[in-house]
């Protein structure tokens, strides 16, 4: 949505002469009061005020009617237009024109470069990557600081991007994150710390492999377990698997913690890194989750894991083009990648990867735009003084920087906390008593300290859950990116025959339809997705598709 429209928007919904379809006043906040805004929509007295719903697709407001709701409800997402400038002048290919929904289920594969910094307008990559297998830690962090000077400029600045002390970690570039992952396994002491304690409430396959690969030498891996429907920590059972028994002395091993799930959007707190640094675990931080700025926050300033996985792509939005995953090992841990060649479960799992421009003397393209800039933050680069102080911009990280923390994640919560609500207001019509909801949120619903994802589940106008592969592909068909996912280690609490409360676990597997927005997406984005799946609103629709999708299974 334009800047523009952002103004015209902003004078309209505060001289009064507009009317929301899920409010009924404007309410404006004071900037250090915005946590009890949030905590008023938990608990229902928010500016939401009236209990709407809509029974078909064609009841939805407009786009401009939804939008004023937005801004009533936040009046804080006026303040973050330059993200939408940023995306007009930068990400031309992410314009409305091209059809395509904004998501980001890849995690934090923040961009490099700006899609205006394309080669001439060309395909062309920006860089090439090259690979090499290598055979012990030792080899691992000698490789790592064999750089070119354009490996150097990148490193330096990925790690300000991260917010880590150059000085204190080593960075490794490897094929993707699920690469990372294999790497840290392969290399990591397992003989000595046999043990290993993830945290996800979703199936995630580089941690998959991370597990499969530390089953081979003889670790019993260990997971947390997580409430339903809130997705949160079990944290009596995570307590007891991180302290476990000093009397036996038990060996510590890795805990691998994402801070938020990728999925359901549920935020967990940093003192369980600290916890299990305080019980001598190593820890690895894996960022997928988290926004763009998020490396930023307090917590995360003060605390420093022993190791860290990220992942990067060229340009926002082009999904062909190169990425890569980044291993941040902390230079004081780094004897913890110390197993033997012999335990190794199979060598093409350390492959390492080094990029370089595309073609010779490509680096003064890097620092070129096809674009005129009105604004100085798009400009922002890094500039080598000890050489012929050539040119590099990583603009894409620039943008990153240049939005910032508090801008990023103002727009993010309100996107989120908007489309939650959206989605709980389509409702099946009809004289169901009480009233059948199209959307059942899986994990946190409009909690503020959440993540920039949701999870939920779509059922037909006789409770019956509408299969989450069915809706993916409905979606890739109207180039809007939802896509399913599996819940794991959900446990529940029951009641037994004597009423007394009972822990049941349910599905291994839980299929569910998972959102996930990322620094650029903007309320047209969102709008399209709350169009789409109020399709489901349509019983014909819904029974058509059922219909096809067992037709196509049948002639398989």
């Amino acid at each position: 949505m334009s800047s523009h429209f952002l103004q015209e928007a902003s004078e309209a919904c505060f001289n009064g002469c507009c009317s929301s379809p899920f409010t009924t006043q404007s309410v404006t906040k004071k900037q250090e009061e915005e946590d009890h805004e949030f905590s008023l929509i938990t608990t229902g007295a928010s500016f939401l005020t009236r209990d709407v719903k809509f029974t078909s697709q064609e009841s939805l407001p407009s786009l401009h009617t939804s939008f004023y709701d937005l801004i009533t409800a936040f009046p804080d997402y006026l303040q973050t237009s330059q993200a939408d400038h940023l995306r007009t002048t930068e990400y031309q290919n992410l314009s409305y024109s091209s059809s395509h929904v904004l998501l980001n289920h890849t995690g934090q594969q923040q961009p490099l470069f700006s899609y205006s910094q394309s080669i001439s307008g060309s395909d062309q990559s920006l860089f090439t990557l090259s690979r090499k297998q290598v055979s012990s830690g030792e080899e691992l962090l000698s490789y790592a600081t064999e750089e070119s000077r354009f490996q150097t400029r990148m490193r330096r600045r990925i790690t300000r991007f991260m917010n880590l002390e150059e000085s204190e970690y080593h960075m490794i570039l490897t094929q993707d994150r699920s690469s990372a992952f294999k790497i840290l396994a392969e290399l990591y002491c397992f003989k000595t710390c046999p043990n290993l304690l993830t945290v996800y409430n979703y199936e995630d396959e580089a941690v998959e492999e991370m597990i499969r690969i530390s089953k081979k030498k003889g670790v019993k891996p260990k997971t947390a377990e997580f409430s339903w429907p809130s997705t949160e920590i079990v944290s009596e059972k995570l307590k007891r698997n991180i302290a476990r028994s000093k009397r036996r002395r038990d060996k510590r091993g890795l805990f691998v913690f994402p801070l938020q799930s990728l999925v359901t959007g549920a935020s967990y707190s940093y003192s369980w890194m600290s916890l299990a640094h305080e019980n001598e675990w190593h820890v690895l931080l894996d960022t997928s989750a988290l926004s763009s700025k998020d490396m930023e926050t307090l917590g995360l300033s003060l605390f420093r894991p022993d190791f860290l996985i990220c992942s990067f792509t060229e340009v926002l939005g082009q999904d062909d083009g190169p990425g890569f995953g980044c291993l941040f090992v902390k230079k004081s841990s780094s004897q913890a990648l110390s197993e033997a060649p012999e335990h190794i479960t199979n060598p093409a799992n350390l492959t390492v990867v080094k990029a370089e421009p595309a073609c010779e003397n490509d680096e003064n393209a890097l620092g070129e735009s096809s674009v005129d800039h009105e604004e100085d933050h798009t400009d922002i680069v890094e500039v080598e003084e000890e050489d012929d102080k050539t040119i590099i911009e990583f603009r894409g990280l620039d943008h990153a920087d240049s939005l910032g923390l508090v801008l990023i994640s103002r727009r993010l919560k309100s996107l989120t906390l908007w489309l939650v609500r959206a989605l709980t207001s389509l409702k099946h019509p009809g004289s169901h008593q009480p009233e059948m909801h199209l959307v059942k949120i899986c994990g946190p619903k409009t909690r503020p300290k959440r993540g920039p994802s949701i999870s939920f589940n779509v059922f037909d106008w006789q409770g019956e859950k509408v299969d989450s592969l069915l809706v993916e592909r409905l979606a890739e068909r109207e180039k809007i990116g939802l896509r399913c996912a599996y819940l794991q280690k959900i446990s529940r609490i029951g009641k037994d025959k004597k009423g007394s409360d009972e822990k049941q676990n349910l599905s291994l597997r839980v299929a569910v339809v998972c959102v996930r927005l990322g620094f650029m997406t903007n309320f047209d984005d969102v709008f399209r997705i709350w169009g789409f799946v109020s399709r489901f609103l349509d019983a014909d629709f819904v029974e058509k598709e059922k219909w096809r999708k067992k037709a196509l299974e049948k002639n398989k």
